[in-house]
C-alpha cells in the first residue's frame, strides 16, 4: 500500500524530515494521513479539538525549539533532531498498521503478494477479459485491483467464509463487536438472504410466528413459504400520503394476540411462549422507527426470539436521539427472547450492493432449549450461501465495521442529521408545495425555527403524536414511533391533512420523481402523495442544495403549467401521441383524478387492516406447492375474486405483499391491483413494476393483470 500522508502547518512543512508526501493542515480531511505535526500556537487554534472529533486517533507532534510539555491530544514534543524523525515515522507506520480491519487488511496483503493461480475464477486476475476489445474495456473501467481480488477459496490465506476461519472469523468478530452482538455473520446476497437464513434457523412447520404485515416479501418466502410456519398477522398503517407506517399499539396488548392465536390454531393459545419467532420492522421503507425495547418489553415474553429486519436502519445506535431504540443495546436477561438483527448495509451504510449482515445477541438464552446455536445457524447461512463468494464484498463489509467503530461512526451519523435538519429547513424556506414530512410545531413555535442543534437532539422533533393532523397515521401510542431523521420524507399537494381527504388538485409523486430523474437526480422512491430520499454520511451540504433547487424549479414549473414535452422530455418523446399539447399541471390533475376515482389511499391503507386483510385459504407453504405442480391457471385479476392466489402479489418497491400465496383474491387488494390496471392503460410511461402479478396485452390492445390462482 502506499505511504499515507504526513500532515502539518504550513509553517513547517519545508522544515520535515520524511520521505512521505507532506499536506497543510487546512488541506486534508485527515483520511489521508499517518501523522499530524503542529506547532505551539496550533495547539491553541482548536486543531487539537478537530482532531479528536474525527475519531481517527492520528499521532500529534508538536514542532518546537522551546522546551515544553506536550499537550492533551499531543502524542509528543519533538525538536527536529534524527532520532525524533524516527518517532514520526514509526508513529505513522504503526497507524497505518492498525488501520484496516482483518479480513481486508489480510486481502490487499494477498492482492500484493502477486501470486500465480490456476484455480478459480477463471479469468485469472482479469487476464482472459483482456484478450478482447470489450474485455479490456471492463477491465479498464473497473480497475485491475477489483479482479486481482475477486479469487476463490482455494488459498487458505484469506479463511474460510463459509465456516468462518481465519481472517474472515476475525472481520465477524469485529463487526460484532462494533455493532454490540454476540456474534455477526456477513452474508453476500443480501438482506433477503439474511432473513431467509434467520427464519430457515428457527421456524419449522407448524411452529407459529408473529408477522408484521408490513415485513418484505424475504421474511413471506423464509419463514411461510419455506419454514412452512404458521403466521399471526400484525395489522399496520398506511397514512393518506402513501406512507408505510408501523403496527398499531394493541397490537402488542396479550389478551388480543392470545384470541388472535385461537383464531388460527386454538390449542397454542395459552401457551406460555406461543411464537417461536415474532418478525418485526424495526424501521419501515418510509423511516417509522420503532422502539425495540417497547416491543421486547410488550411481547417478548410470548417468543422464543423476535427477528429485528432492520434492513432499512443499521444506524441508529450511533445516533444520540436513536441509540435507546436499537435492539443490540438492550440490556436482557435469560426470560427475555433472542434478539436477531438484519441489515442491508447496502442501503445507507457503506457497502457495495447486496452487502448485509445478521447479528445474534442470545447469549442471555444460552443452555435453554429454545436457544439457536451457531451450528444449526450456520447450516442455514450455508443453504443460502454461494461456494463462490466475491471477496470485494466481503471486505466492504469489514471496512463499513471499522468505519463505525468508536467516534468516528457516531461523527459520521450526526453530521447526517445536521445536514437533513438544514435540508429541510431549506425546503420550507423555498417550496410552498412540496413540504418535509415532519410536526409543523412543536411546543408552539415551527419546527424550522428551533436551532439544528436543538432538534438534532431531541426526538420529539420528528415524533408521531397520536391523533396529530399533519402524520395521518392512527392507531399509535404514545412515544410509539418518530420519523427516522436520515428518511427525507417529503408530502406533495393532493391530500388535506386535517380531513385526509383528496384536495381538487394534486400533485403525484410519480411525476416529480420522473422530473428529478431527468435532471440528474435519482430519489429512492415515491407512492402516492409521498417521495422519499435516503440521507446518509455521503451527503453534502452542496449536493443537498441542488436538491432544493430542484424541488423548487419543479414548483415553479407547475405554477407556470409548463408544456410536459419541456418537463418530462423522455416520457413525452416515447408516447407523443398520448401526450400531445398536455401541460404538466394537465398530467398532473388527470394522475390525481384517477387516485380520487379508486380512493387508492383509501384501498392502500385497506390492505393492511385486519378487517380486511385477504382470507386465508391454506397454508403459504402449501400454496406454493401447488404452484411449483402447475395445479394452477393464469386468470385475469377482475376474474380472479374468491380464487386461491399462487403467488406472492406486491408493487415494488416496497416490496411488502399485498397478497400471500394461500389467500384468497379479492376486496382491497383486488380493487388496488385493478387501479394500478387501469393506470397502466391510462398513463403509459408510469407503470409500477409488479411482482406476482403480470401485464399482458390482450388482443384488444388494452393492458390487463393476470394472476397465478390454484386450479
Amino acid at each position: 500500500m502506499k505511504s499515507m500522508n504526513i500532515a502539518a502547518s504550513g509553517e513547517l512543512i519545508s522544515r520535515l524530515s520524511t520521505h512521505r508526501n507532506v499536506v497543510a493542515l487546512d488541506s486534508t480531511d485527515f483520511t489521508d494521513v499517518a501523522a499530524v505535526v503542529i506547532t505551539a500556537a496550533d495547539s491553541h487554534s482548536g486543531i487539537l479539538a478537530l482532531l479528536n472529533r474525527t475519531g481517527f486517533h492520528l499521532p500529534v507532534f508538536m514542532l518546537t525549539d522551546e522546551l515544553v510539555s506536550a499537550p492533551a491530544g499531543v502524542t509528543a514534543v519533538i525538536g527536529g533532531n534524527a532520532q525524533e524523525w524516527l518517532e514520526l515515522e514509526n508513529a505513522a507506520c504503526r497507524y497505518e498498521a492498525e488501520l484496516l480491519p482483518p479480513f481486508y487488511d489480510t486481502l490487499t496483503q494477498y492482492v500484493d503478494m502477486g501470486n500465480s493461480t490456476f484455480a478459480c475464477p477463471g479469468h485469472q486476475h482479469g487476464e482472459f477479459f483482456r484478450k478482447h476489445p470489450a474485455g479490456r474495456h471492463f477491465y479498464d473501467f473497473f480497475g485491475e485491483n477489483l479482479f486481482r481480488a475477486d479469487m476463490c477459496n482455494a488459498d487458505v490465506k484469506l479463511g474460510d467464509l463459509l465456516i468462518h476461519e481465519g481472517s474472515a472469523k476475525h472481520a465477524q468478530k469485529f463487526a460484532a463487536k462494533v455493532f454490540n452482538a454476540d456474534k455477526t455473520y456477513f452474508v453476500l446476497n443480501g438482506t433477503s438472504a439474511a432473513n431467509k437464513v434467520v427464519t430457515n434457523a428457527l421456524l419449522t412447520r407448524g411452529d407459529l410466528v408473529l408477522f408484521d404485515r408490513n415485513n418484505h416479501k424475504s421474511n413471506h418466502h423464509g419463514a411461510l413459504i419455506q419454514a412452512g410456519a404458521t403466521p399471526v398477522y400484525l395489522e399496520a398503517a398506511r397514512n393518506p400520503f402513501g406512507f408505510i407506517g408501523g403496527i398499531d399499539a394493541h397490537c402488542f396488548d396479550e389478551t388480543y394476540l392470545r384470541d388472535q392465536i385461537r383464531d388460527v390454531v386454538p390449542e397454542r393459545a395459552d401457551a406460555p411462549r406461543p411464537f417461536r419467532l415474532a418478525i418485526i420492522q424495526l424501521g419501515t421503507y418510509d423511516g417509522t422507527i420503532y422502539n425495540a425495547r417497547q416491543v421486547v418489553d410488550k411481547i417478548g415474553h410470548l417468543c422464543d426470539y423476535i427477528l429485528f429486519d432492520s434492513a432499512w436502519v443499521g444506524y441508529e445506535q450511533f445516533i444520540n436521539m436513536m441509540a435507546d431504540t436499537s435492539p443490540l443495546l438492550l440490556e436482557l436477561n435469560e426470560n427475555d427472547p433472542g434478539i436477531f438483527v438484519t441489515q442491508s448495509v447496502h442501503k445507507q451504510q457503506a457497502g457495495f450492493s447486496q452487502t448485509s449482515q445478521i447479528h445474534k445477541k442470545d447469549n442471555h438464552i444460552r443452555g435453554q432449549a429454545r436457544f439457536c446455536p451457531h451450528k444449526r445457524l450456520n447450516n442455514a447461512f450455508m443453504l443460502h450461501a454461494s461456494t463462490s463468494p466475491f471477496y470485494p464484498l466481503f471486505a466492504a463489509l469489514d471496512i463499513n465495521a471499522k468505519i463505525h467503530e468508536g467516534e468516528s461512526g457516531r461523527r459520521l451519523w450526526e453530521e447526517c442529521v445536521a445536514l437533513g435538519i438544514d435540508a429541510r429547513k431549506a425546503i420550507l424556506a423555498r417550496c410552498k408545495l412540496l413540504q418535509p414530512f415532519i410536526p409543523l410545531e412543536v411546543d408552539g413555535k415551527p419546527w424550522q425555527a428551533y436551532p439544528t442543534e436543538s432538534i438534532a437532539s431531541d426526538r420529539r422533533f420528528f415524533s408521531f403524536e397520536p391523533g396529530a393532523k399533519w402524520h395521518g397515521f392512527e392507531g399509535y401510542a404514545d412515544d410509539q414511533y418518530f420519523v427516522d431523521p436520515c428518511k427525507l420524507l417529503l408530502t406533495t399537494p393532493g391530500i388535506d391533512a386535517d380531513s385526509g381527504r383528496y384536495t381538487e388538485f394534486g400533485i403525484p409523486a410519480t411525476i416529480l420523481a420522473h422530473y428529478l430523474r431527468e435532471n440528474g437526480i435519482v430519489p429512492e422512491k415515491c407512492d402516492l402523495n409521498s417521495i422519499l430520499f435516503l440521507l446518509t454520511p455521503a451527503e453534502s451540504a452542496e449536493k443537498l442544495a441542488r436538491l432544493v433547487a430542484m424541488l423548487a424549479q419543479f414548483e415553479r414549473h407547475i405554477e407556470d403549467d409548463t408544456p410536459l414535452a419541456d418537463v418530462l422530455p423522455t416520457v413525452f418523446q416515447k408516447y407523443p401521441v398520448r401526450y400531445r399539447d398536455y401541460t404538466l399541471r394537465e398530467l398532473c390533475q388527470e394522475m390525481h383524478n384517477l387516485y380520487v376515482s379508486f380512493d387508492v389511499k383509501d384501498l392502500q391503507k385497506a390492505m393492511f387492516r385486519k378487517e380486511s386483510l385477504p382470507h386465508v385459504a391454506m397454508n403459504p407453504q402449501d400454496a406454493n406447492s401447488a404452484f411449483i405442480r402447475g395445479d394452477v391457471e393464469l386468470v385475469r385479476l377482475s376474474e380472479a375474486d374468491g380464487r386461491i392466489a399462487a403467488e406472492g402479489a406486491l408493487p415494488y418497491p416496497p416490496g411488502v405483499l399485498c397478497v400471500v400465496p394461500g389467500e384468497i383474491w379479492g376486496g382491497a387488494a383486488q380493487r388496488y391491483f385493478l387501479a394500478l390496471e387501469e393506470g397502466i392503460n391510462l398513463l403509459p410511461g408510469f407503470s409500477p413494476e409488479l411482482q406476482g402479478v403480470y401485464s399482458e396485452t390482450d388482443t384488444d390492445g388494452i393492458k390487463r393483470l393476470y394472476g397465478y390462482v390454484l386450479k
